[in-house]
């Protein structure tokens, strides 16, 4: 059983800045979803008393981490297994707190509970990063029009990401000890610009947030390996992205997993299971798979996917006449883009489609070139240089475009 902790340091010294809200063209939201999930009145004090406390850091570090207040809870006994739930959910909850380590003193007896929660960082140098967090989500969010839907606002994020992170190819997945803390976290991913999924997953939802779109992480497995990835919230459905994956050097791969259904995810996707399907020795990474690091306490109901943004942002094949097709098609060559999409209907079967306009006569895409190219007049579409690309699942056929 773990120990009673008699650690405390005073005096601390505040990092909490005078606003946390980070835009100021949109009304912010907070997540509230894993504290809603909380079962315990005792569970959901302790989360409010660490959110209260995790401003408060001491100068002066215990070994190589820095003290924040003791906290008890006098007529609360928890267990370490609901401590640990409770501190998830407040990181859950709150992507812009990067600080906080991920161990903790605690004591628990039939009438009271006592943790001691500790920073990786000292007050100056926490302050110093929270400044200049802030000042990366400013920037980007002047950038920012206002009046733009939810959608518009979540790809405007996934893109951003996607252009200003690198994936860290450096980590250790077998010794975590070995890695940064910052590549976990929203300050790694914006303010160095490297991280792992988490610190995509973080920065996103915060910047999310800070433009009023509801966003959750949800953590799970693909490859084999510890994944985590978000859930946004459009219209009143839920949807699956996962920016780590879109990270693609490919132009037309990079939106994959922009607003996906569970159905598409769970391909090459597993999801954890939430805490209340765990016991205490699962939570506590006593026994089984799972522990407190890669259990959801919130899921999100996935099914919709209006919102896909294929579905959405490129021209639709609805028959062979194909007038949005020719149409999106002129518009990037007038552009000369590289890769042209377009989004296959769903009452189309896909691999007919394939084979009747790339494959057997008439051949129907290169009518469409052809139409194309008798609009253009300084140059044309090179029809005898034409790569296509399929994506199946997202219904999407990527046409890569050559010049002369």
């Amino acid at each position: 059983m773990p120990q009673r902790t008699d650690e405390t340091v005073v005096p601390y010294r505040e990092v909490k800045p005078d606003n946390l809200t980070y835009s100021e063209g949109y009304e912010p939201v907070t997540s509230r979803y894993s504290y809603d999930a909380l079962p315990k009145e005792g569970e959901k004090l302790l989360y409010t008393k660490i959110l209260e406390n995790c401003y408060d850091i001491s100068p002066n570090p215990t070994e190589d981490r820095y003290p924040m207040p003791k906290i008890e809870l006098n007529g609360y006994s928890l267990s370490e297994a609901e401590v640990r739930t409770t501190s998830k959910a407040l990181t859950d909850d709150h992507p812009e707190i990067f600080w906080m380590t991920g161990t903790m003193g605690f004591y628990s007896d039939e009438s009271m509970t006592v943790i001691q929660i500790y920073s990786n960082f000292s007050p100056e140098e926490v302050s110093s990063r929270v400044s200049a967090m802030r000042s990366v989500a400013n920037a980007f969010y002047a950038t920012v029009p206002d009046g733009l839907s939810a959608f518009e606002r979540e790809v405007m994020v996934h893109d951003y990401l996607i252009d200003h992170v690198e994936y860290d190819k450096n980590v250790d997945t077998i010794n975590l000890d070995n890695n940064n803390p910052d590549t976990y976290t929203a300050y790694g991913a914006l303010v160095n610009r490297i991280s792992v999924c988490e610190g995509y997953v973080r920065a996103f939802q915060m910047l999310l947030n800070g433009l009023g779109v509801e966003c959750v992480g949800v953590i799970g497995e693909s490859q084999n390996q510890m994944h985590i990835w978000n859930a946004v919230k459009l219209d009143s459905d839920w949807y699956y992205v996962d920016p780590t994956w879109d990270d693609q050097e490919q132009t037309y791969a990079r939106h994959l997993y922009c607003n996906v259904n569970r159905e598409y995810l769970l391909e090459d996707h597993a999801i954890s299971p939430l805490f209340t399907e765990l016991g205490d020795d699962e939570i506590n990474g006593i026994t089984g798979t799972y522990s407190a690091s890669v259990m959801n306490l919130y899921l999100p109901d996935c099914t919709a996917d209006e919102m896909g943004y294929y579905k959405q942002k490129t021209p639709h094949l609805r028959d062979y006449d194909a007038a949005d097709v020719k149409s999106g098609m002129l518009s990037a060559a007038q552009q000369q883009e590289e890769y042209f999409v377009f989004y296959v209907e769903d009452d189309m079967d896909f691999q007919t489609v394939i084979t009747d306009l790339f494959v057997d006569y008439p051949q129907y895409f290169f009518t469409y070139i052809n139409a194309v190219n008798n609009s253009l007049s300084d140059y044309s579409i090179d029809e005898s240089n034409i790569g296509y690309f399929t994506h199946e699942r997202s219904r999407i056929i990527a046409v890569e475009l050559h010049y002369y």
